[in-house]
């Protein structure tokens, strides 16, 4: 039935946009410093931790939650950037790679034993219902939360593009020595994206428990946020967005039409990969990435 299909479409692309934000995140860090980063898998969980204490133990009021949950999620990827990545400037960038894979296990250690097996559930911050569309029902929740996701991506695109700090965030990230010889600080560059981005990512863990709550699956949707980015392009925010939309789209047609005819279902938790691998075949670089093309 079509209503059928409009409400798979419109659960896609609901979810779609809390991985866009998640992916941009990744692409952010990429595009500045060459690096696809693990570790912001587990700054979005703790981000979503932070705003579970605030929010829904200490009771704080919402905006004074949000905001602070953001600044510590700020200072985890400061942190982060300061003790470990700052010191491997210079190196191999797998070698970097591999630095975030070990801060990602190092946190999920600490997540896990702060969850301890257990789901903590963040009290609702939207409002709730639904809206219903010619019979399409849309969880105002989930569509507050698919705002709040875009918001800060258009945001952070204006910024890039238009602002003075984007301008050094665009010269480092075509040549870390040509921006540093014409003057820009490129440690502090770094700095500067680390913290925007677990901003960001922050912010993605808030919406994403919003709506499956936190419980240990939740940093692997930073892995997701890395095959999405992949997907799109590793340097193209656009194609983060594109991506993001589309696999939360055939996640939820795959839920839909394909787990009831499988025993046990599950076909939402593969459809990522199957379209990063089929993706990847076709173009290397992604749907929207830039082919760069080296002279040996």
């Amino acid at each position: 039935m079509m209503i059928d299909f409009f409400q798979y479409l419109s659960s896609g692309l609901l979810m779609g946009g809390m991985y866009a934000i998640i992916g941009v995140t990744i692409v952010l860090v990429y595009k500045s410093t060459h690096v696809a980063s693990l570790a912001h898998g587990q700054i979005l969980a703790f981000g979503a931790v932070f705003f579970y204490i605030f929010f829904g133990v200490l009771k704080w009021p919402l905006l004074a939650s949000f905001s602070s949950a953001l600044i510590l999620g700020g200072i985890l990827g400061f942190l982060i950037n300061r003790l470990t990545m700052r010191r491997l400037i210079g190196e191999p960038l797998f070698t970097c790679f591999l630095m975030t894979f070990a801060v990602f296990m190092f946190l999920d250690g600490v997540f896990n034993l702060y969850v301890g097996g257990e789901t903590r559930f963040i009290p609702a911050y939207l409002p709730e219902g639904t809206i219903d569309i010619g019979g399409v029902c849309i969880a105002k929740d989930r569509l507050g939360n698919f705002f709040i996701s875009m918001l800060p991506i258009m945001i952070l695109i204006v910024l890039f593009k238009y602002s003075k700090i984007g301008l050094r965030m665009r010269a480092t990230a075509e040549n870390h020595t040509l921006a540093q010889g014409s003057g820009i600080r490129v440690k502090k560059v770094f700095m500067l994206i680390w913290v925007v981005s677990s901003i960001m990512a922050a912010i993605g863990g808030i919406v994403c428990a919003g709506t499956i709550n936190i419980h240990f699956p939740l940093p692997g949707i930073g892995l997701k946020g890395l095959v999405i980015a992949l997907v799109g392009g590793l340097d193209s925010f656009a194609g983060a967005i594109v991506a993001g939309l589309m696999v939360g789209i055939l996640e939820s047609m795959g839920a839909g039409y394909i787990d009831p005819l499988i025993p046990g279902g599950g076909v939402n938790e593969v459809v990522a990969y199957v379209m990063l691998l089929i993706v990847l075949l076709v173009k290397p670089y992604g749907l929207l990435g830039l082919a760069r093309i080296e002279r040996i």
